[in-house]
This record gives structure tokens, C-alpha cells and sequence, in this order.
């Protein structure tokens, strides 16, 4: 009995140890993807500010991506569920040494330790340069007269549900190339160092990828809404129809953005101990600045 509880002692003891060292990592990778996430944001609307090194605003920012990132993995299962059904019957009336043929091929074909890390190289590639970095055509977008010409520019003015399969889209893509890279990494037995190398630039693309996840999360999601306040900052001559967002605040400055007659637009920085904040709703500021009507209190209907 003595020993029975001292064993599981020490196994107590183990995990509290190891729980601690992942409780450090995992603060660090939210804090990491936290600013990310505030740094892009803030190019998008335009704002040039430098960001504190330690700062809870990132953790808040990182643990919001995450639920974001989470809330999309039923899209995903319900994507692969749907999938898996219409190809089952298929499946299904392909005759038995027809299935042998194929499985034997798949098997031969990831034998070979070239294959899976190229392919998922291919995948990786194709991903990053053509759609994930995409997003990097959005810049001091507050300030502009008009979008970029782009097909990314349908996605940062899509509806909510819209906007969440993009990025559910986008979070499958970069599963699908770290599943091929966990396999490639499971099966990778050779000695050869074009092997090696491939699937060490396999590993690299899949971590860009991860790291360019919270960039069109700072970008296309988090843009969305600005929070619009009843007051004009102090230092702004007030005008017909001029209304402003808090666009920013840091422990010294509050940033506004103030937009008024003829389409004009101005980000201020003002001393926060000047300036009193009465926030009076949320706006999506893409549709008060990219649509005919800036009046109403839905500017766009998506």
C-alpha cells in the first residue's frame, strides 16, 4: 500500500512539473499569436504605433483567436462528415480487387520517403503564396478611398457566416498540410539527405503557415468592428455629419479615427488623460467607408 501511494506520488508530481512547463509554453504561444494578431490589425487600419514587448492586450487578443479558431473546427468535421457520406457509396461499388490495386498504390507510393514531404511542400506552397498571404493586400485601409482589386477584397466584406468559413477554409488547409507532415514525419526511416531536407522545409512551410493563421485573423476578422463614441476627440474642429471610432488605446494615448463631410478621414492620438470615452455602439467600419450610404445605422447590408 506504501508503495502503491508512493508511486502514484510521483506520478502526481511529474505531470504538476510538466503541467507548469506547458502552462509557460502555451502562455507564450498565445502572447505570440496575440501580436501578431494587434500588429496586423493596426497596419490595416493604418495606425503607425509602437507596441509595448509585455502587454496583457496580446494574451486577450491570443486567447480570442483561439476560441475563434476553435468555434471553426465544427464547420470543418461537419465539411468532412458531408464529404465522407457522398463518397462512401462510391466507395462502396468499387470491387474488391480494384480496392487492393489502389491501396497497394497508395502504400508503394508513400513508401518512398520523397513523396509525402513533396507533395506536402507542393500543398504548402500553393496555400501560402495564393491564399494566406492574400490578406497582405490590406493596408492603412481607414485612410483609403477604395479597396484593392482583388478577390480578397469579397472576403473582408463578407457577411459574419461567410467570413467563418473562409477562415475555416483556411484552418483545414493548414491541418491537411501539418497531417501530411506528421505522417511524413512518422514514416521517415531513410538515411537520405534530399529526404531530410524535404521534409525539414515541409515542417518550416507548415509553421509559416500557423503563424500566418492569427496575420488574416488580425486582418479580415478583427477589423470588423470599431467601437463609435459620442464626443469628437479634443483637437478636432467639429463638422456636418463627422463622427469618430476609438480605434486604439494604450496605457498613455487614446487613437481616434474621425471621418466626416466629403469623405474626409483623420486618425488622432490624443493624451488619454485628455480624453473622456462614451462609447455608443459598434460599427462595421468597412461598410461606412466602402458603401453609398453613410447615414444609416447599417450602412451595408451583407
Amino acid at each position: 500500500m506504501a508503495d502503491l501511494f508512493k508511486s502514484v506520488t510521483e506520478k502526481l508530481g511529474g505531470v504538476a512539473a510538466k503541467w507548469t512547463s506547458y502552462a509557460a509554453f502555451g502562455s507564450f504561444l498565445l502572447y505570440l499569436v496575440g501580436y501578431l494578431t494587434l500588429r496586423f490589425q493596426l497596419s490595416t487600419y493604418g495606425l503607425a504605433t509602437d507596441l509595448d514587448l509585455l502587454d496583457e492586450k496580446y494574451l486577450f487578443a491570443g486567447c480570442r483567436f483561439l476560441v475563434y479558431a476553435v468555434s471553426c473546427v465544427p464547420s470543418i468535421l461537419i465539411f468532412v462528415l458531408v464529404l465522407a457520406a457522398v463518397g462512401y457509396v462510391p466507395y462502396r461499388l468499387i470491387p474488391a480487387p480494384a480496392k487492393e490495386r489502389i491501396h497497394g498504390w497508395l502504400a508503394t507510393w508513400c513508401a518512398k520517403p520523397a513523396h509525402l514531404p513533396l507533395l506536402g511542400i507542393v500543398l504548402a506552397v500553393v496555400f501560402i503564396q495564393f491564399v494566406m498571404r492574400r490578406c497582405f493586400a490590406f493596408g492603412d485601409l481607414l485612410l483609403q478611398k477604395q479597396l484593392p482589386d482583388e478577390w480578397i477584397t469579397a472576403v473582408l466584406l463578407a457577411n459574419d457566416g461567410k467570413l467563418a468559413l473562409y477562415f475555416s477554409a483556411l484552418l483545414a488547409g493548414v491541418l491537411i498540410t501539418a497531417a501530411i507532415a506528421w505522417q511524413a514525419a512518422a514514416r521517415s526511416n531513410s538515411t537520405s539527405p534530399a529526404a531530410r531536407f524535404l521534409l525539414g522545409a515541409l515542417i518550416f512551410l507548415v509553421a509559416v503557415e500557423f503563424l500566418l493563421l492569427p496575420v488574416n485573423y488580425g486582418v479580415l476578422v478583427s477589423t470588423q468592428q470599431l467601437p463609435q463614441v459620442a464626443e469628437l476627440p479634443s483637437g478636432t474642429k467639429s463638422g456636418d455629419g463627422q463622427r469618430a471610432w476609438l480605434v486604439w488605446n494604450s496605457k498613455e494615448d487614446l487613437t481616434y479615427f474621425v471621418y466626416g463631410f466629403e469623405d474626409h478621414r483623420l486618425l488622432l492620438t490624443v493624451p488619454r488623460k485628455d480624453a473622456l470615452v462614451r462609447i455608443v455602439g459598434y460599427d462595421d467600419i468597412y461598410c461606412v467607408l466602402f458603401s453609398a450610404d453613410h447615414s444609416s445605422s447599417r450602412p451595408c447590408a451583407r
